[in-house]
């Protein structure tokens, strides 16, 4: 099976949204990424399908093209913004599952997946790093540092929602 680096590219960089812009590529990932939960049905299994969908190619096209292409020593790519919508849809998938589905509660959600991605809490500044040194680990390292921010944020949201 021969991938384009071409193909590859489109797909790392969630449909080319990651060159949008050079400074803040994942932040605006991320907003794609809410817009989008703002436009399809708020039902906890299509969400949960678009995580695992995002995931798996997202896993894959990563490996393939940072490994293929040798890019950078094995370095997440700042226009590879596909973990972001992983992370974005990750955090949305248990917020619905516990009830919280309004618009407002999709955007708390991404303050804080932008908040834990950006900050990165311990595991998940570690996950990425770890699996960075073995070849065949980088696409998962690359997009399991962000579903874990996105479940720290809907685990946080879902605390603070509870409290009030």
């Amino acid at each position: 099976m021969i991938i384009s680096r071409t193909s590859l590219l489109f797909i790392v960089s969630f449909f080319k949204i990651g060159f949008i812009s050079k400074k803040m590529p994942g932040t605006i990932a991320s907003i794609f990424g809410m817009l989008l939960l703002f436009l399809i049905p708020k039902i906890a299994n299509l969400v949960l399908f678009n995580v695992i969908v995002t995931f798996f190619i997202g896993c894959v096209a990563c490996h393939l093209y940072i490994v293929k292409y040798k890019y950078e020593s094995n370095k997440d790519p700042r226009y590879a913004v596909i973990d972001e919508i992983c992370g974005i849809f990750t955090g949305a998938f248990i917020i619905y599952y516990f009830g919280l589905k309004s618009n407002f509660d999709i955007f708390i959600n991404f303050l804080l997946f932008r908040f834990f991605d950006i900050l990165k809490p311990f595991p998940i500044k570690n996950i990425e790093t770890l699996m960075k040194h073995n070849s065949q680990t980088i696409g998962l390292g690359i997009m399991l540092d962000d579903v874990i921010a996105g479940i720290f944020a809907s685990i946080t949201q879902i605390l603070i929602k509870s409290c009030f």
